[in-house]
């Protein structure tokens, strides 16, 4: 991996296939994960619910997510897969829930 001066990422070696090197410049440039996380919920049964992202997201808007959905409160019933944040911080990703939570 062979960078410029403002450590921006101009070439690559050692990629076996289309996919490897176009994984490996995401990874050097702007690493993306599925981010996982809970929410409060106003149930008596089980007070945090599991959530995600439905797509994966900068790993540097974690911290910001986790701020916003400390603000969150669930109220059930949800459905897993029920968006809970759309387009969180206009990322063009939605929170939603990992599990169901019915009571």
């Amino acid at each position: 991996m062979i960078t410029d001066d403002t450590n921006r990422l101009v070439t690559f070696e050692g990629y076996e296939c289309k996919e490897g090197k176009k994984y490996a410049e995401t990874e050097a440039e702007e690493p993306l994960r599925i981010f996982t996380a809970t929410v409060i919920t106003e149930s008596k049964i089980s007070p945090l619910l599991p959530v995600k992202t439905n797509k994966p997201i900068s790993k540097n808007k974690f911290k910001p997510c986790m701020r916003v959905l400390a603000k969150v409160r669930v109220k059930p019933p949800v459905r897993k897969g029920h968006v809970i944040v759309p387009n969180i911080l206009d990322a063009g990703v939605n929170i939603i829930t990992a599990v169901e939570l019915l009571a």
